[in-house]
Parts: structure tokens; C-alpha cells; sequence
């Protein structure tokens, strides 16, 4: 009889998820309610979003002692991708035109923009752009790939069948925190619970497409559809049109 294969230790998995999981809520509080307009705020805040990044493959090499690999660019699940994110763009549109524009305080968010820099269309389509093709595809590498395996690891493996519905829930909820955070500078209650709803929602939609395709492109081309839609309404609320 062939003895199973070692499964990593829970122990591991939970100290890497505390590592990284309060990383951007830290950083988020740090340069948006903390020391906001600060240099030490803004550098906190930096250093949140590179360690998050660092940290997974810092852990393959010194804890898994395992090399990093480039993800290989994969059309599969592409179908998925785009219709799952049509679906999202839909859904968000249709809810600023349904009742968003009465929930949200214009003069705040063009406030906020005005503090931020982000000033002039030229300026805010520069950042969505970033935000959109760049940020998207990072965070299907760290919430998607990383924080859901780690999850999954601390669950129980396979070895339980609660360890995927459980680890696709607890990664969307750890996705959705610093969004949660970051928004209630911007939004209402009533707004930031709908939106952290979607942000959960759209977690657990690309979380399953990266099981069900195993790459994390699948969920990044359904996540760039939802930042589109979020950035029109961001473009439409900061400069009237």
C-alpha cells in the first residue's frame, strides 16, 4: 500500500494567511483614516501592497521550499470569464441606474477624488487603467491562487469536504474587508454594505472559476468587466457625465 502524500501543516497555512490577510486593511487605515496625506500613511501603505505580493512567493521558497512558476497565460475558461463578467458589469450598471444615484453623496466622492489627485478625467482614466489590467490580475494571484489554497490547507484538504465551500467563503470575506474599509471613506453605510456584498460575491465567482479551470485568467478576465463597470460609475459620479 502506497502511503499518502504529506500534507502541509495547518499550523503553516494559518500563520500565512495572518501575515497577509490584515496586510492591505492595515494599509488602508494607515493612509486613508490613520495618517492620512502623511508620508509615513503613504508609505505604510506601499509597503502593504508589496509585501502582500512578496510574501507568497517568499513562503514557496523558505516554507514549502518549493521553486515559483510563472503562471502560463491559459485561454481556458476564457467563455467563463467574459460571460460570468458581463453578467457583473450588468448587475453593477443596473444598480446605479436603479437606485445608486439616490444612495451616494456626489459632493463627498468628488471631494475625496479632488484630495487624491485624481482630478481631471485624464488623471482618473490613467488610474482606472492601472487599477483595471494591472491591480485585477495581481489580486487574482494573491486572493485567488494564494489566500484560497492557504484556506483550503487549514480546512482540511481533501481529506474534508467542507475545506472548498469553506475556504471559497472565508478567502471572498478576506477579499472583501480592505475594499470594505477603503469604502466607508467614500460611501454611506447602505452603499458600502451593498458594494462589499458585491466585492464578497465577485471574490467567490472568481475563486470558483479558478477551481474549475485551475489558472487564475478565467477570474481575472470576469474581474476586469467588474472594474469597467465600477469605473464608470466612478467617472459618472466624479465628473458628471
Amino acid at each position: 500500500m502506497r502511503d499518502r502524500p504529506p500534507q502541509p501543516a495547518a499550523g503553516h497555512a494559518a500563520l500565512a494567511l495572518l501575515l497577509l490577510v490584515p496586510a492591505p486593511t492595515l494599509g488602508v487605515l494607515c493612509a486613508m483614516f490613520w495618517m492620512p496625506d502623511t508620508a509615513l500613511g503613504k508609505s505604510i501603505h506601499l509597503g502593504a501592497k508589496i509585501w502582500i505580493l512578496a510574501l507568497p512567493v517568499a513562503w514557496l521558497l523558505l516554507v514549502e521550499r518549493t521553486r515559483p512558476r510563472l503562471p502560463r497565460w491559459s485561454w481556458q475558461g476564457m467563455t467563463a470569464g467574459v460571460v460570468t463578467g458581463l453578467l457583473t458589469l450588468g448587475v453593477i450598471l443596473g444598480a446605479w441606474e436603479l437606485f445608486g444615484r439616490q444612495l451616494v453623496d456626489v459632493s463627498i466622492f468628488r471631494e475625496k477624488m479632488q484630495e487624491i489627485g485624481l482630478d481631471t478625467p485624464i488623471k482618473f482614466l490613467g488610474f482606472a487603467a492601472l487599477i483595471t489590467f494591472i491591480n485585477a490580475l495581481l489580486e487574482e494571484y494573491v486572493w485567488r491562487w494564494f489566500v484560497y489554497s492557504k484556506w483550503f490547507e487549514l480546512l482540511g484538504g481533501t481529506a474534508r469536504k467542507i475545506a472548498v465551500p469553506g475556504a471559497i467563503f472565508l478567502a471572498g470575506l478576506c477579499f472583501m474587508l480592505h475594499h470594505t474599509v477603503a469604502m466607508s471613506l467614500y460611501f454611506g453605510w447602505q452603499v458600502n454594505a451593498l458594494a462589499s456584498l458585491g466585492v464578497f460575491l465577485g471574490g467567490v465567482t472568481w475563486s470558483v472559476l479558478y477551481l474549475r479551470y485551475k489558472n487564475i485568467y478565467a477570474g481575472y478576465m470576469s474581474h476586469i468587466f467588474a472594474d469597467i463597470a465600477l469605473f464608470v460609475v466612478g467617472y459618472q459620479i466624479a465628473f458628471g457625465g
